[in-house]
């Protein structure tokens, strides 16, 4: 190790050694600039000047910063740099050439060479594991790049239990030069690169070879994980590459260990000899072994393919089995008011049985567009892709309620199943689980022991909070943000302890300062403080880590925050789009666009008729600057939904910065036709659009209108510089800009590459004003 403590690379200071190999040396090291420890990978000093091994260091920058995944060794920076000492004096070296150095995330556990040298991991532990680190080979190989050194030596596992894979440095990207997102030819033959031991029989030949390769490492990483002896260890290395080449690992489920015969299978199908017999994706592998986590889902017999379906085949069911829409209960109340306890019944059956692994449902979004359509089930069940439907509804007259149920089967029609309940207002929660659990019963879909007891936990047990709860979020989902405040508070001071209650009123803080109608500051002050109880209620809950991910997205300017919530919110509900779209967001506008595309369209499949989830599949061509891919997908989402105003917005801007002036404002004034003209981002974006049309005179009469309203409520200065941008006055635009980056105005990070900012771009006093969007 030739760097010592003190030592400056660029801004990193050198605090002390973490490992060397020969192709690196990996130093814990301190950024001066955002006062965080990372990891530093640099080349040995006896390597600055060798071109090949310059060449794989740049390979492995190329590949990392391709990434981004949680179960992939995060690249922060790249660089080159004479060492210094801790006064900027230059050290002496051998060489006087640049350092070349990585700077990566720093990881506190152990590899996982360490842990299986340690000890014997449990099965439900080495699952895990693969999992994780299938899902990590699943995001490099769909971005075209093979890892190519597959080993335990290359994957560290946390202190808290997540699998990162490290070291890309023979890492081979198949993606030919010039055609991004296109998989060409595998890599060169005739070059032999790898690890003894966990190579793959193509490798060991030097023949050309592609991700399969990998998949055959990781078999080879499994069957040591699973048994505790490795597939092809032999005296020697020659004798271990002929091994591989010519004979079987032993068979797994004879080793000391027992190992059950669908996961001998598994392995067996890894380690095939010919690329063909393995599991053609990483991505079936990972859904293959996420069955096998699944307590008595083996997989029996081989996928053919390797593909899903033959994957969902091998786990005794295919794609449309086991799966449902809840459409929204009718309110059958004298009190029309009480739409919202049917409304919320319905979501809370939803919720019910999303807590089913084995049983898919069709999200609350896609499901509520039904709402009030007098729709065939079999046409519904169609479109959402799903074998059974239910149906209800829900009488309330005072205490008592009286809720039917009836569940129907979309090929013929058919009722499957039918009851009606008479019940007092105390039992609501026991007939949600009896529907749930009947539905599942009738399915054929069987409870695992934890589905169970998740079916039964509720985040309160008072009735009057939770009907609170249900008007609070009925409010939120009409974008009604200070009705949904007063319930969800009312719901807090009946049960103080309410998780669900607070991350609603954190989210409801959130849309009501970034639309206008309360100072930013206070919205986000209150919005903080409820996502921070929640967390201390449910540290685990993925609804809590997207509420806290949201008030970083609105206020907290923290994107290394708002990313790390998101991305827990995703392993924690893998299945709700809600991780997946805010995240989507937060890339879409930092030089991430293909991640977030990738992102926005998982979204986008787990919601597919929610018109906002679709907006943000423009937004991440809108971060690319492609305007008119952009508008294409606002124009989808506004077929969801004409009158969503998010879309219509979004649609807006992205008309009005391809010069469509006229399109631009007729979007807008139907925004703010459809929020009844009453917040402030909405009149400020259309006033915005009438300036860029020309129509000079409409955009000062709604700058006078929000200057007014400004002295009667608050109105972000932020709102009122989208108007004077579009008008051309600068001085006035920074007056208001400066005044919105002080009081913390939404989403002012934008600045930083949003093209409604591009007027303001080369004035002298930008910088200054970039500077002062910084994280609280």
């Amino acid at each position: 190790m030739t760097l010592a403590a003190g030592t400056r690379l660029g801004p990193y200071e050198i605090l002390a050694p973490l490992g060397a190999g020969g192709m690196g040396e990996v130093y814990r090291a301190r950024d001066t600039r955002l006062e965080r420890e990372v990891a530093v990978k640099v080349l040995p000093e006896s390597l600055v000047e060798d071109t090949e091994a310059l060449a794989r260091f740049e390979r492995e920058a190329k590949a990392v910063a391709a990434l981004s995944h949680p179960n992939i060794c995060a690249l922060y920076d790249v660089g080159k740099a004479l060492p210094t000492g801790p006064s900027d004096r230059p050290i002496t070296r051998s060489s006087d050439r640049p350092i070349s150095y990585l700077v990566m995330e720093l990881l506190e556990g152990e590899t996982l060479r360490d842990k299986l040298a340690a000890s014997d991991l449990p099965h439900r532990k080495a699952l895990d594991y693969a999992l994780q680190i299938a899902q990590g080979l699943a995001a490099a190989h769909e971005k075209g790049i093979v890892h190519r050194d597959l080993k335990p030596q290359n994957i560290m596992v946390t202190r808290d239990g997540v699998v990162k894979i490290l070291d890309f440095g023979l890492a081979k990207s198949l993606r030919p030069k010039g055609e991004p997102g296109q998989t060409g030819a595998a890599t060169e033959p005739g070059i032999v690169l790898g690890t003894v031991g966990y190579m793959s029989p193509e490798q060991v030949r030097g023949a050309a070879l592609d991700h399969r390769s990998d998949i055959f490492s990781f078999g080879a990483i499994l069957h040591e994980m699973l048994s505790g002896e490795r597939a092809f260890l032999r005296d020697s290395d020659v004798e271990t590459l002929m091994a591989i080449l010519k004979e079987q690992p032993p068979e797994i489920s004879r080793l000391s260990r027992p190992v059950s015969p669908e996961l001998a299978e598994m392995v067996g199908h890894c380690l095939e000899k010919s690329p063909e017999e393995r599991f053609q994706s990483a991505r079936d592998l990972a859904f293959a072994l996420r069955v096998a986590e699944r307590e008595g889902r083996p997989i029996t017999g081989r996928p053919d393919s390797g593909s899903r379906s033959a994957a969902l085949a091998a786990a005794g069911q295919d794609s449309a089995q086991a799966s449902i829409a809840v459409l929204p209960f009718r309110n059958m109340s004298a009190d029309r008011d009480a739409e919202y306890f049917s409304d919320g019944m319905t979501e809370e059956i939803i919720n019910a049985l999303t807590k089913i692994e084995a049983l898919r449902v069709a999200s609350r979004t896609s499901a509520f567009a039904f709402k009030g359509k007098d729709e065939d089930v079999r046409k519904i069940g169609a479109a959402l892709g799903v074998r059974a439907v239910l149906e209800g509804s829900v009488r309330q007259a005072g205490r008592k309620i009286r809720i039917t149920a009836q569940l129907i089967n979309v090929a013929d029609g058919y009722h499957l199943w039918s009851e009606k309940y008479d019940r007092e207002m105390e039992d609501i929660f026991a007939v949600q689980d009896e529907i749930a659990r009947a539905i599942a019963e009738v399915l054929k879909v069987r409870l695992l022991p934890a589905e169970e007891s998740r079916l039964t936990s509720r985040s309160t047990g008072d009735v009057e909070a939770y009907n609170d709860f249900l008007k609070g979020r009925y409010f939120f989902n009409r974008r009604e943000a200070p009705e949904a405040i007063v319930e969800f508070e009312r719901a807090l001071g009946r049960d103080p302890s309410y998780t669900e209650a607070y991350t609603g009123l954190a989210d409801s803080y959130c849309i009501y300062g970034f639309y206008g109608g309360i100072p930013t500051v206070e919205a986000f002050a209150k919005a903080r403080a409820a996502a921070e109880k929640a967390r201390v209620l449910e540290p685990d809950s993925a609804q809590v880590h997207v509420s806290l991910g949201l008030v970083e997205h609105y206020f907290g300017w923290s994107l290394e925050r708002q990313e790390k919530h998101l991305r827990r919110a995703i392993e924690l509900a893998p299945r709700s789009a809600s991780g997946y779209t805010w995240l989507s967001l937060r890339l879409c506008f930092e030089d991430r666009q293909a991640e977030a595309l990738d992102l926005a369209r998982r979204g986008a499949e787990l919601e597919p008729l929610s018109a906002n989830v679709q907006t943000n599949v423009g937004w991440a061509f809108f971060g690319d600057r492609r305007f008119e891919d952009a508008a294409r997908e606002f124009s989808r989402a506004l077929h969801i939904d004409p009158r969503a105003p998010y879309p219509l917005w979004a649609a807006g801007l992205a008309c009005r910065l391809l010069g469509r002036h006229e399109e631009a404002v007729a979007f807008l004034e139907k925004a703010v036709e459809v929020t009844v003209n009453r917040q402030s981002f909405y009149v400020g974006m259309l006033g915005a659009a009438y300036a860029a049309a020309g129509r000079r005179p409409e955009a000062l009469a709604l700058l006078e209108e929000l200057t007014q309203r400004s002295r009667r409520e608050y109105v972000a200065p932020h709102h009122l510089a989208f108007i004077h941008i579009s008008l051309g006055d600068a001085d006035q635009a920074f007056a208001e800009l400066d005044r919105a980056s002080s009081e913390r105005n939404c989403l002012m990070w934008w600045l930083r590459q949003s093209p409604m900012f591009d007027p303001l771009r080369s004035d002298p006093r930008f910088p200054g004003l970039l500077a002062k969007i910084v994280p609280a």
